[in-house]
């Protein structure tokens, strides 16, 4: 039940992916009134889409804010990964999820197309009251203690009591993030890592011609994530739902050397990711020559923010705006939403003017210690880090004990039974 002292606000929300649109259900379903600004064409529909993962203590918060049918009839249920060498296809070692440890999470592990994902956050926000607007352009950001605004490309002027930065960092501009940064005087370093991430659509029936029954069956009966590791590669393979007809497909994130310095992600063509297969698993070039989508994402190091909010006021930046995080980490779901869920919870407590700052800055000072602690044990998780290359240089007796490690940090990475900050009580003093 609502606190009959609750003082609701306006909120505009830059960015309309997951972030966005997150924190638009946590704000709404709160009693804010909330609109969120992207810049494509329709939220039903995401042209630049392939396959990606949410881990339990994303889904979980989803289930509870009304989402569990609709994500369980468009995705797969994962059931555990099996690792394989690169070269060989050897597989090594291999996990199943424990029903017991995923029902203490209070929710699954989903393999979804993310058109499907963002179609549905889409939906619930629209449900819950916020104003979702395509084609709007940012193209200025005004911070302000009291009101602050942004410009569209339009000359659309537009007004909030908070402006929330969810336009993320690796599609520019991202203008809430560099406003941040240019007023802390931070520097805006995007430094190529030399490497890139091929994200990748094939065909069901193209796994047919892989002439592996094991495999084919652990893949299309169990939803297993299939892990390949090398020295100088690495790749993810896993099945997903079209969207729309809800017909089977295959994703694969593919993680290979980058010589170029452009770092703008964009569509690719096949014949560029075969270049980069020759010598591995025969079973990842036969799917690689049936793909029918390929994205290519250059990984880029960008630092995190030191200061979340505007140092004069009300703009804050969340997601991956504020902790950039690897392309295709199986974290960025979960973070973006843990950043959302507590903006809500906190924003759910308002009930003067005064507060909004204190909500603000509390919003870094709950999240930040827990992303960094996140993100720092995932670059030591060969699961978790989608095994980009050189991280797997090892035998195969380390290899298992690498993969067992990483799956069992799994559930303490991604919060454990009841830890969704979500769910927490924030009290703040007035």
């Amino acid at each position: 039940m609502r606190n009959p002292d609750f003082l609701p606000i306006d909120f505009l929300i830059v960015g309309g992916a997951i972030s966005g649109l997150t924190s638009a259900i946590a704000l709404s379903r709160v009693g804010h009134r909330v609109t969120v600004l992207d810049d494509s064409d329709s939220f039903d529909k995401t042209p630049l889409a392939a396959g990606a993962r949410i881990p339990p203590n994303a889904s979980k918060v989803f289930y509870r804010w009304g989402m569990e049918k609709r994500l369980r009839d468009v995705a797969v249920r994962s059931q555990g990964v099996l690792f394989a060498q690169y070269d060989s296809g050897s597989v090594v070692g291999s996990h199943e999820w424990e029903e017991e440890v995923l029902e203490e999470t209070g929710g699954d592990f989903l393999l979804i197309h993310y058109a499907d994902l963002r179609r549905i956050l889409a939906e619930s926000a629209r449900e819950h009251g916020a104003d979702l607007r395509t084609n709007c352009l940012v193209v200025d950001i005004h911070p302000d203690a009291e009101r602050p605004y942004l410009t569209l490309s339009t000359g659309e002027v537009l007004t909030a009591d908070v402006i929330v930065g969810a336009d993320g960092c690796h599609v520019p501009q991202y203008h809430v993030r560099r406003s941040i940064m240019k007023a802390l005087h931070q520097p805006e370093t995007e430094t190529p890592m030399g490497l890139q991430l091929f994200n990748v659509i094939v065909p069901e029936a193209a796994l047919g011609k892989l002439n592996d029954p094991e495999m084919l069956r652990q893949l299309r009966e169990n939803g297993k994530v299939f892990s390949w590791f090398g020295s100088s590669y690495g790749a993810l393979g896993f099945p997903i739902k079209e969207p729309e007809t809800g017909g089977k497909l295959f994703t694969l994130f593919v993680y290979v050397t980058r010589v170029d310095k452009d770092i703008t992600p964009g569509s690719a063509d096949k014949e560029q990711l075969l270049e980069w297969l020759t010598g591995c698993d025969p079973r990842l070039v036969t799917l690689a020559q049936e793909s029918v989508k390929v994205i290519c994402i250059p990984m880029v190091e960008r630092p995190f923010l030191e200061e979340w909010v505007h140092p004069q006021g009300r703009v804050i930046a969340i997601g991956e705006a504020a902790h950039p995080i690897s392309a295709g980490s199986l974290y960025a779901a979960g973070m973006a939403t843990g950043d959302s869920a507590v903006l809500g919870r906190l924003f759910s407590h308002l009930h003067s003017r005064e507060q909004i700052p204190k909500f603000l800055n509390a919003v870094q000072e709950i999240r930040e210690g827990r992303v960094q602690r996140v993100i720092r044990a995932a670059t030591s998780n060969v699961f978790a880090v989608n095994l980009p290359p050189g991280l797997a240089a090892t035998r195969d007796r380390e290899l298992r004990k690498q993969a067992e490690e990483g799956v069992k940090s799994l559930n303490l990475l991604t919060g454990g039974p009841g830890s969704s900050e979500e769910m927490m009580e924030v009290r703040i003093s007035s």
